[in-house]
């Protein structure tokens, strides 16, 4: 019988050595990930603040709200009859519908344009980048008023999904309820004024269903600490969502709802007051 003196294998130490770069990839991997997801935070609120900033821009320079802003044919250049809103409410100083059904309506994208009320949620974007004080969109809307879309008629939000505008509250103060999916006990009472509504899919309202919301609890809650108070049912930053997963009664007693950052499905969307 013949000894096999020339075949090897590897060593523990080799092993472990394999291992442990194996190891040192995944972990870079993954940090690199969660760097990306950091950044992607870090530019939306970046956007949400342009947005609010463009807003203002353009009530000092119009004295008008976007959207909402009477004969912006003949006021805002490139802009055609499909620049103007045809509601009754024009010139009212609100975008959108300026009822107490204003949580469903104002901030539920419009379709054909010209249009109604509810289609100032469409020309707010319309109107400044016209302007040119707001990019990431197209004049679709223009050119064809049936069409709506992340990135043409409404901005997509650089975490995933996209924003769309209303105005909370009607023409007076008084704080609208109705934000789907709240803890039972949590507060009901959501920020007045232009709002704007981080969402999957542009079309049709906001609702609390489990999954297809445009961020997880762990980045709402980011862009809330980065932008208000960290609190998910408090301020000028709120989300929805489903009521077992996006956040919670941290005590039980209703005094603080936070955001449930261990759930990794998007179960999360937001409410972010940009002008009261």
């Amino acid at each position: 019988m013949k000894t096999r003196t020339n075949e090897k294998g590897f060593t523990l130490v080799e092993l472990a050595i394999v291992m442990a770069i194996i190891g040192l990839l995944i972990g870079g991997i993954l940090k690199g990930q969660e760097l990306m997801e950091n950044a992607r935070v870090a530019s939306t609120v970046t956007q949400v603040k342009a947005i609010e900033a463009a807003m203002t821009t353009f009530r000092d320079t119009f004295n008008a709200i976007p959207g909402d802003m009477a004969r912006a044919d003949v006021r805002l250049p490139a802009c055609n009859a499909n620049c103007l809103s045809g509601g009754a409410n024009v010139g009212d100083g609100t975008v959108g519908i300026p009822l107490a059904a204003g949580r469903e309506q104002g901030v539920t994208t419009g379709t054909a344009l010209p249009g109604g009320d509810g289609d100032e949620t469409t020309l707010f974007w319309v109107h400044m980048l016209v302007a040119d004080l707001l990019g990431g969109l197209t004049d679709v809307a223009i050119q064809d008023g049936s069409f709506i879309g992340w990135g043409d008629t409404h901005p997509a939000a650089k975490i995933g999904g996209g924003f769309v505008v209303g105005h909370s509250g009607g023409l007076n103060t008084t704080q609208l309820t109705g934000l789907p999916g709240r803890p039972a006990g949590a507060p009901d009472n959501i920020p007045v004024g232009t709002v704007l509504v981080l969402k999957s899919a542009v079309a049709g309202d906001f609702d609390n269903t489990a999954g297809v919301q445009a961020v997880s609890p762990l980045r709402a809650a980011q862009i809330d600490r980065r932008i208000d108070d960290g609190q998910a049912a408090s301020g000028t930053v709120q989300s929805y969502g489903d009521a077992t997963s996006c956040y919670f009664d941290i005590n039980a007693d209703g005094s603080q709802y936070v955001y449930a950052e261990t759930v990794k499905a998007k179960d999360c969307g937001m409410m972010l007051q940009i002008q009261g």
